[in-house]
């Protein structure tokens, strides 16, 4: 089910908002796009709401905005965007209680805690007449961008195999231990850093057509794990992650024409090579030069400007009355899949432990 854009744009001005949650990825990502920005014009931030004062208290001072202790507190000031920043295990009642107080909502990753939460988030949006916007700002990085771009051009060729290798020691400043309990979250490093990937994977290369999946999570949440899978045209995926083990932080794409190296969060570089050229491009991704051809032109976003542009689209959704770049309906995709591979789990071979 498709998510529904605004039902009307918002009037001119800055978007009035309610940022739920005050934890790590809202004092390192929220704050500082959200302080931007407000000086612009684009957005103002009317409250935060977090159950925890101190949490609560000095974000909404360094936003300038009120400090609620619950959702229904903040709903009531006439705010247009819900941004929900918590965990997901509350995604799908704060995003229905936003849609029935006539906001609309961007929705941190994952966007639910489930397939079936996220199809409700999904319904209510779409009976409710609001945006649904998921929170995968990795899908505006340029390099991201292009690698699409290439794909969907063929431009170096058929797409043979992609490797991908993310991770190492966890080193997130969460501000409880709710990542490493199962009773709080349905996963670990899949759903934590793994629904960027497979997000990513589904909107470069479709669904796959066959998968395995294998993880340590023994009785508790997995710090490791492995997938494989092959794609209609003939593609196939090596995917590892991990929570303990330091791993390269690269995808490598391999073209019939080009292999290409994208590093985790390198926004608006990419490397490329090519067979019998005895050197790799390291490429900084740059606005199109004019013709004729100019002095340099400006390096195109970085991880941060990123993050800043899903806002800023969001913003532009709604004063446009149109639907986002980055929908809840095609973010359902990621939370379905890890669904799926948490299903059919097999134990990841520990070579430590049983040789």
């Amino acid at each position: 089910m498709p998510s529904a854009p605004p039902t009307s744009p918002v009037s001119p001005g800055p978007v009035p908002l309610i940022l739920v949650g005050c934890g790590a990825v809202s004092r390192l990502f929220y704050l500082p796009a959200l302080r931007e920005l407000e000086r612009h014009g684009l957005l103002r931030t009317l409250a935060v709401v977090d159950p925890t004062p101190a949490a609560r208290e000095a974000l909404a001072r360094e936003l300038g905005a009120r400090a609620c202790a619950t959702l229904p507190e903040a709903l009531s000031l006439g705010a247009r965007l819900a941004v929900l920043a918590t965990p997901p295990r509350f995604h799908r009642e704060q995003a229905q209680a936003a849609f029935a107080a006539g906001l609309d909502v961007l929705c941190e990753k994952p966007l639910a805690a489930s397939a079936a939460e996220a199809d409700a988030m999904i319904a209510a949006a779409s009976l409710t007449g609001r945006m649904l916007a998921a929170g995968h700002y990795k899908r505006f990085m340029p390099a991201h961008r292009a690698i699409k771009h290439f794909l969907e051009r063929g431009t170096f060729g058929a797409l043979r195999s992609v490797d991908v290798a993310e991770g190492g020691k966890f080193g997130w400043p969460a501000a409880t231990d709710s990542f490493f309990r199962r009773e709080q979250t349905p996963g670990g490093v899949l759903l934590d850093i793994g629904v960027h990937v497979l997000d990513l994977i589904l909107w470069w290369l479709g669904e796959p057509t066959t998968f395995t999946y294998a993880d340590d999570a023994r009785d508790g949440l997995e710090a490791n794990c492995r997938l494989s899978a092959t794609f209609a045209a003939g593609a196939r995926l090596s995917l590892r992650l991990s929570r303990d083990w330091k791993t390269a932080n690269i995808y490598v794409f391999h073209f019939e024409r080009a292999t290409i190296h994208s590093r985790v969060n390198a926004s608006n570089q990419l490397e490329l090579s090519f067979e019998g050229v005895p050197m790799t491009f390291a490429a900084e991704l740059r606005d199109p030069l004019p013709s004729p051809a100019a002095p340099p032109t400006a390096a195109l976003e970085t991880n941060p400007q990123a993050f800043i542009a899903q806002l800023v689209d969001v913003c532009a959704a709604l004063r446009e009355g149109r639907a986002p770049f980055v929908t809840g309906a095609s973010a359902a995709g990621a939370v379905r899949w890890i669904e799926s591979c948490y299903a059919v789990r097999t134990a990841l071979p520990e070579e430590w432990i049983h040789p």
